[in-house]
């Protein structure tokens, strides 16, 4: 890099924070990059010198801060590559607004039943979701690429699925799960040969690499600022001016306004058009100064950097048997992305224990439960890397993960009321039953969490038995199995009216980090036995 590691290092003030006495090692970036002093020093810069309304006051101050808002999206329209400049660049929240707007804009107003939605397997749930709610509300048919053994794209599958019928394509430049980094301007062709349109979710590519919307050709271009060293709440969308012109906006009031009548109404020009109300002032001046802080980095650099970080994770990875990794094999190129899981510790329970060594990891299914489906696991732990990361914090990385099946015992003897240990090493009520009364299941939570109660119900309705079947963690698996002893016997409407029972039964003795992983349990049971009684309204002894 232009820059060596420790330097700017030195820039990232959290950086130098402990954790339960330990140095912060964080490695969550794909969910949030940490952000630069000078970067953050926007806000107190903005507040304390020329806060003000934009566009609306004829003072110095209003002046002032619309000129550094317009000329914000003038720089991050040059950081995409979008020669257009402002006009090309609305600002939003995030990624997900900037996909909603366009799914709005195009797809509810313009797509019907003739036409198809081409997206991929490994989108994320802001696309993959949005497009799922359009079709339904359009009748528009959604098909999606397959995503083949070693986390690529199929791309023979994109051109068979592509066709006449195909009025706009949308995908993940780069997965968040992966690492994978996709072919979007082949995948922009083969969408402009039949004429449709193409948006490209950048939220993982913005970050870490150069991009270039019009030598990719995309119609659309979505990113975040709280993944490239910017603030949380602004985000960009890019747009060819010719489409975002011919789009209506989907929200109303303030800066989007021309002319009002009681009659009818008209829209300003591009970008406000399309930035209803007062917008983020600060953050998308923030926002700009963190585009010039990566370009004085380099984004070249920056690729290079993430890339030889995931292969030397990847490598070592791969060479421990109890590990198993997700996404292309080691050698070929990836973004600072490696998706992974232990054999025998669930990840969320590896993510605490990496926790208590102050490593900061993802633990769950990414926003991405039909990618994990695929990949046959209810979860997967992410490490995800940035421009300060080290060789020497992933060595830190590994080593708890050598050491995690030994430790897991002693975390749940150290962090949990007696009841949760003894109930991971001697379960009683594991396992399903032959012919359950009713079976209720987690639906998989956006911890990746898995597992399935059955319910035994007696003609007076008591709970006979109950058992379980789990791919949780060590810490909602015991939970599940003290829940199933603690209601055999009860009524069934019992069950259906828990309210803090387990928290109660544990006497509070567990660290709040992990409520969820508690709790979970007891919410499954108390829908599943909901769902049942009023499916027996009137059919059961009062």
């Amino acid at each position: 890099m232009n820059r060596d590691v420790s330097a700017i290092r030195s820039e990232f003030p959290i950086l130098e924070r402990t954790v339960d006495g330990r140095p912060l090692v964080y490695l969550d970036n794909a969910a949030t990059t940490q952000t630069p002093e000078r970067v953050y020093r926007v806000y107190e810069e903005f507040y304390g010198g020329y806060n003000a309304n934009i566009h609306r006051g004829i003072h110095t101050l209003s002046h002032e801060a619309s000129v550094a808002y317009e000329e914000a999206h003038d720089r991050l329209a040059a950081f995409v590559g979008a020669s257009g400049g402002r006009e090309e660049m609305i600002f939003t929240k995030n990624t997900t607004e900037s996909i909603n707007l366009v799914a709005y804009g195009l797809g509810v107003n313009e797509l019907g039943p003739e036409d198809e939605i081409v997206t991929t397997e490994m989108e994320h749930h802001a696309s993959l979701v949005t497009w799922q709610q359009v079709a339904k509300k359009t009748g528009a048919t959604l098909r999606f690429v397959g995503v083949d053994d070693d986390g690529r794209l199929d791309m023979d599958h994109a051109a068979e699925l592509i066709g006449p019928d195909t009025a706009l394509v949308s995908v993940v430049h780069v997965s968040n799960v992966l690492g994978t980094v996709n072919p979007v301007r082949e995948i922009a062709d083969l969408a402009h040969e039949h004429d449709a349109s193409v948006l490209v979710d950048g939220a993982q590519s913005a970050p870490n690499r150069p991009i270039d919307v019009e030598a990719m050709d995309a119609d659309f271009f979505a990113f975040s600022g709280h993944k490239m060293a910017g603030p949380t709440g602004i985000g960009g969308l890019y747009g060819k001016r010719e489409l975002l012109e011919e789009m209506d906006p989907f929200l109303f009031g303030g800066e989007m306004i021309r002319h009002v009548t009681f009659a009818d109404s008209s829209w300003n020009g591009l970008p406000w058009k399309f930035e209803a109300g007062t917008p983020p002032i600060a953050e998308g001046i923030a926002l700009a100064a963190a585009a010039d802080y990566l370009e004085e980095i380099g984004m070249d650099a920056i690729r290079d950097h993430e890339n030889e970080l995931a292969q030397y994770a990847l490598e070592r990875l791969d060479a421990r048997d109890h590990v198993e990794t997700y996404g292309p094999p080691a050698g070929e190129e990836r973004t600072g992305v490696v998706a992974f899981n232990v054999d025998g510790v669930h990840g969320h329970d590896l993510s605490s224990l990496l926790d208590r060594r102050g490593i900061a990891v993802r633990a769950g299914d990414h926003c991405t439960q039909p990618l994990h489906d695929i990949l046959s696991i209810p979860g997967s732990v992410r490490a995800s890397f940035y421009v300060y990361n080290t060789t020497e914090e992933i060595d830190l990385l590994l080593a708890a993960v050598d050491d995690a099946a030994d430790e897991l015992e002693g975390y749940l003897a150290s962090s949990y009321h007696d009841a949760i240990l003894e109930r991971h090493e001697h379960p009683r009520n594991d396992g399903g039953l032959a012919e359950p009364t009713f079976t209720k299941h987690s639906e998989e939570t956006s911890c990746g969490d898995e597992g399935e109660f059955h319910v035994a119900v007696a003609p007076d309705g008591t709970i006979e038995r109950l058992g379980f079947e789990s791919e949780s963690c060590a810490v909602s698996t015991a939970v599940a199995d003290l829940l199933a002893e603690h209601l055999e016997g009860r009524p069934i409407a019992e069950a259906a009216a828990l309210d803090g029972e387990v928290k109660a039964l544990l006497e509070g003795e567990f660290p709040e980090l992990r409520r969820d992983c508690v709790v979970g349990p007891e919410e499954v049971i108390r829908e599943g036995a909901r769902e049942y009684l009023a499916a027996h309204e009137g059919r059961l002894p009062r």
